[in-house]
This record gives structure tokens, C-alpha cells and sequence, in this order.
């Protein structure tokens, strides 16, 4: 049993490494390289061995962001991928590599097995929104609100177990006189008034502009580990 979980763990580790490459454009290859909007992870001969497949060439598809490339292109979680834009994808490494080698608008066609058999797919690369490339983190006290909003980098993403795919503004404090709110530390708020936000002035913005306008609630739509939930931000 310990060797078996070793194993395993050494994989996901591999795993882990390779992922992180693919989480940003600069990691991919080139600040300008095509954004696929798909978490992979890499094969073991353990896992090929569970799927009945002969080797452990490939990748499978964790997530897809929603309305992304991969997610247009009709992938789907539980895909393995073989072949990439006519590369044989046999290593992490060879599907960083070619994934950086893309462009935003060039079309690959994406070979894959799913549920054991083979499927063709043609995807579109996009580009890398800036919500995409946040990378140094921004953050910003508002006493107002009783809230410290920070851009979500990847070291946040992990120290609040936010899932891939996540995009928003993460709540890192809120102040103790202000718990009435609802919101708590690790809340990642996604939309203010249905506007995608991504930076924390963006979220002061919105609150200050409906302060001007004489509104008395923001509505924040938040994720938690338990989903997204829609919540009223007080103005005051």
C-alpha cells in the first residue's frame, strides 16, 4: 500500500510542476502564445493501467474554463489527449511546449480518447485576457467596506485552496466590526453588479460609483469551496 501511494503521489507531484506551466502565458512558452483555457495533468503507467490503455503517452483534462478554447472546441473533462496541433503529446513537457509554441487565432486539431475511443476536435486559440495574466498581486484596504481585496496570484490561489479556473478579487481581511456583511476571509468575489472584476480598484470603483449614485447595496456574485453565491455588499 505505501509503495502504491508513493507512486501515485510522485506523479501528482510531476504533475503539480507541469500544471503550473501551463497556468500562465509567460510559463507557457511566450507572453504571446495562445491561451487554451484547460488544466491537464500527466499520465503514470498506473493510471494508463486503470484506463486500459497500452502506455502512458497523453494528457487528461481536469477543468476547462467555461466558454474558453478548449471548452468552444468541445473537450471535456476525463479527455486524454494524444495528439495536439500535429504533435504526438507523449510527456507534460510536450504539451507545455507545444502549447507555448501557439498563437492566439491559430486552429489545431486535437486528437484524444474519450470513454476509450477516439475523437477528433479543431480548437481556436485565443488570447490571454488580463484576467489571465494577473501575476504580481495588487491589494488595497478599504475602510469603508471593512474589506482588504487582493488580485488572485497564483500563491493566493493555493493558500486559500481555490480551484483552477477561478478568476476574481480574493477577500484576504474583513474587519471584525463589519462581520454583518457576510463576506469572510478566502471569499473570492468573481462579479460587483455583474461585471467581471479581476483587480481590487475595480471593486472600490464599483463601490464608490454607487455610493454617488445613491444605491445602498453592491451585489457581489462569490465563490466559496461550496460554489458561487450571490451576496449584498452594504454601501455606506
Amino acid at each position: 500500500m505505501g509503495d502504491l501511494a508513493s507512486r501515485h503521489a510522485s506523479g501528482f507531484v510531476a504533475a503539480a510542476l507541469a500544471l503550473a506551466l501551463l497556468a500562465t502565458p509567460q510559463a507557457a512558452g511566450a507572453a504571446d502564445a495562445g491561451f487554451l483555457g484547460m488544466h491537464v495533468q500527466g499520465m503514470s503507467p498506473e493510471t494508463a493501467a486503470a484506463l486500459g490503455v497500452k502506455s502512458a503517452n497523453g494528457v487528461l483534462v481536469r477543468d476547462v474554463a467555461v466558454g474558453g478554447p478548449s471548452d468552444q472546441a468541445g473537450i471535456k473533462r476525463g479527455d486524454l489527449i494524444l495528439k495536439f496541433a500535429g504533435q504526438a503529446i507523449d510527456t507534460f513537457e510536450r504539451m507545455i511546449k507545444v502549447a507555448g509554441a501557439t498563437r492566439p487565432g491559430q486552429e489545431a486539431k486535437v486528437e484524444l480518447l474519450r470513454e476509450g475511443k477516439p475523437v477528433t476536435l479543431t480548437m481556436k486559440m485565443g488570447a490571454w485576457t488580463e484576467a489571465w495574466r494577473v501575476g504580481a498581486g495588487a491589494v488595497a484596504s478599504h475602510p469603508e467596506s471593512g474589506l482588504t481585496l487582493a488580485s488572485l496570484t497564483d500563491k493566493l490561489r493555493k493558500g486559500f485552496g481555490l480551484r483552477w479556473g477561478s478568476l476574481g478579487v480574493v477577500v484576504t481581511l474583513v474587519d471584525p466590526d463589519r462581520s454583518d456583511i457576510g463576506l469572510r476571509r478566502g471569499d473570492l468575489i468573481a462579479q460587483v453588479n455583474q461585471d467581471s472584476v479581476w483587480k481590487p480598484d475595480q471593486v472600490i470603483a464599483k463601490y464608490n460609483a454607487a455610493k454617488v449614485a445613491g444605491r445602498k447595496e453592491l451585489l457581489l456574485l462569490v465563490e466559496r469551496i461550496d460554489g458561487f453565491h450571490y451576496m449584498l455588499l452594504p454601501v455606506r
